[in-house]
């Protein structure tokens, strides 16, 4: 049953619009995914739902008895002591019932009360109505709810201040008073910001269990694909609805995408034969044969759409050289910011082709390992040997390498001087930077658009093994799918930290996790590290090691053959559609002769053949 129904939703700030003609239901105890490009709309289409903002035209209707809950990404939590009194006050009803459970239950104890039957007749069906009225709004699991979610929300003493916590810790208590209200429609903008690893697992077990619907907003894609039923995009003004989890969605979108650019590409393919064709018909006074292609002309002529928006990003990684079997090595790193040991008797191995996944806590040590093998800190102790012919690039996640007062152009050119500006100019269009962007001071970037730049200079490097500290933040949703298909194309060897898990689940073959005790090496992906998690601590045996990393070469192989193999299926295509496209000119001027159009039967015969490599020429492009 449908417990909340929008129709024809349309808002708009000024000339600009957000979204329009929007329509959908949300089923109760359903779980959808609400995603798009920042400044899509999500936030303000949440705000409307909840009803913190008007809109323009439409109509929503929110079935009878239904509570809403709204978390907003900019939460409030002054007016509370303590973590535990912010938490309390969420039951101030069910409080007031059990201080009067306990009133009635002082009074019926007293020898003047229970001595005087009708008295206590009087209080004890009192007591049996409030007992009901307590149980029935959830008074006797209060207390075991409040235990559950501060332990599972990262929170260890209810007794702390709530003046006392960071920003993030603020937004994990507004998240915990949302869900201790359980209403029934759960309305979240990004709730996923500042949790770690554990309270996401939380989160994402209890939201699957939550008896409600849940619309959510997030780019956490991981999070979306292990609660999500159901998929809300919005895109170019309007909202379009996918069934199934975030890995269904994008499935289904790159499908549509991929045969939105096909037809497309045989469009404009079409359009240029076409007029060709008009031109040469005209020149051979063929006018009946030129008014008729005009006509098909005309068809395939796109309608304008001034409000779409398009997501450009290119990106592709190149080595200029293969690097030796063993990339790099690290033998007894130590090291240390004062009397605070970061890093000690780290002892590691990295070979070609591996895609390791650097995971843990803030603060542990793994943006500082990586800049040790980036040559970007020394060590205090202990050495990196780097492999026969390695070249590394450094990406960092605070871009300390951009100079602020460099343009975009000057920055990037800087990484590969050999090229010209109009390759430079080039390259730069591809990731999302044209016209005046190039000339845009670093300093005055978006976080994005820092992350761009530096993405630019990894690539022009040519490096065969990459070091990357958080490359997903600050990039959209489609950017990120973007950067990880770039990275899986990728031949050379991958050293990434990241919180990403959607990330490390589609790039790792091989997870290091930086723990209090040291370093552990998982010879595997991200499922195969959670499901190593959940086991009970036991030895490996290294003949188990060896195998599974043998293994992982052997499918990373088969891989790279599959890949090869698909472009030079590619190639040929590309060979016939070539030959064929030849033939169809040769026909055309054969029907521009005087002895085959004034001829019916040989004209017949080659708009016959005409027609059948034209059909041929449309299956080879849906083939693509």
């Amino acid at each position: 049953m449908a417990i909340l129904s929008a129709s024809n939703l349309s808002k708009s700030f000024g000339t600009q619009t957000v979204f329009q003609n929007v329509s959908f239901l949300i089923e109760e105890k359903e779980k959808i995914g609400l995603v798009g490009l920042n400044g899509a709309g999500k936030t303000t289409l949440l705000k409307i739902l909840a009803g913190r903002m008007p809109y323009d035209s439409g109509f929503i209707s929110i079935s009878r008895d239904v509570a809403v809950g709204y978390l907003a990404q900019d939460i409030k939590t002054e007016g509370f002591e303590t973590v535990g009194n912010a938490l309390e006050s969420v039951f101030i009803t069910q409080w007031e019932l059990e201080r009067q459970l306990r009133s009635l239950e002082e009074q019926m104890s007293r020898p003047e009360v229970y001595g005087d039957e009708d008295k206590l007749s009087r209080l004890m069906e009192r007591y049996a109505a409030l007992s009901e009225d307590f149980a029935a709004s959830g008074g006797y699991e209060i207390r075991s709810r409040i235990r559950g979610v501060l332990k599972g929300l990262g929170f260890e003493d209810p007794a702390t201040p709530v003046s006392a916590l960071s920003g993030g810790q603020k937004t994990r208590l507004a998240l915990a008073r949302m869900l201790l209200r359980a209403p029934q429609l759960l309305l979240l903008d990004e709730p996923t910001n500042y949790l770690d690893m554990d309270s996401l697992q939380w989160l994402e077990g209890f939201l699957k269990d939550y008896p409600g619907a849940v619309l959510v907003a997030s780019h956490d894609r991981y999070f979306l694909d292990r609660i999500a039923t159901r998929i809300f995009e919005l895109e170019n003004h309007r909202l379009t609805i996918y069934a199934g989890n975030y890995s269904d969605f994008i499935k289904k979108k790159n499908e549509n995408l991929a045969l939105e650019q096909k037809r497309e590409m045989l469009r404009q393919k079409e359009a240029e034969r076409l007029k060709k064709s008009i031109q040469n018909f005209i020149s051979h006074r063929n006018y009946v044969q030129a008014q008729t292609r005009r006509r098909m002309l005309e068809g395939l002529l796109p309608i304008s759409d001034g409000n779409r928006v398009k997501h450009s990003l290119r990106l592709k990684f190149e080595m200029e050289q293969a690097s030796g079997k063993e990339v790099l090595r690290a033998c007894g790193l130590n090291f240390s910011y004062g009397d605070k040991v970061i890093l000690q008797s780290v002892d590691l191995k990295v070979f070609r082709g591996e895609r390791i996944g650097i995971i843990g806590p803030n603060g542990i040590g793994k943006s500082t390992l990586l800049k040790i093998l980036a040559g970007e800190l020394l060590p205090s102790s202990g050495e990196v040997l780097l492999g026969h012919k390695v070249q590394a690039a450094y990406f960092s996640q605070e871009q300390e390498g951009l100079s602020p007062n460099s343009t975009v152009l000057e920055e990037v050119w800087d990484s590969a001087p050999g090229l010209s500006m109009t390759q430079v100019r080039s390259f730069l269009a591809s990731m999302m930077f044209s016209g005046e962007d190039v000339e845009k001071p670093v300093g005055v970037l978006s976080g994005g658009e820092k992350s761009r730049v530096a993405l630019a200079k990894a690539i022009l490097q040519g490096a065969n093994l990459l070091l990357l500290d958080e490359p997903t933040n600050h990039l959209d949703i489609i950017s990120k799918e973007k950067l990880e298909q770039a990275l899986l194309e990728y031949g050379g060897t991958i050293i990434a930290v990241s919180h990403d898990r959607y990330f490390l689940a589609k790039i790792a073959t091989r997870i290091w996790e930086f723990t209090s005790q040291g370093i552990r090496d998982f010879d595997g992906g991200f499922a195969y590290y959670l499901e190593k998690k959940m086991e009970k601590p036991h030895q490996e045996q290294p003949q188990e090691n060896k195998t599974r990393l043998h293994r992982t070469r052997r499918e990373q192989r088969q891989q790279r053959e599959e890949e090869k193999r698909k472009k030079q299926e590619l190639r040929e295509l590309e060979q016939k559609i070539m030959a064929l496209e030849d033939e169809i000119q040769e026909l055309e001027r054969l029907l521009c002769l005087p002895e085959v159009y004034g001829n019916p039967e040989k004209a017949k015969e080659v708009n016959t053949r005409y027609r059948a490599a034209s059909e041929e020429l449309e299956e080879l492009y849906e083939n693509l």
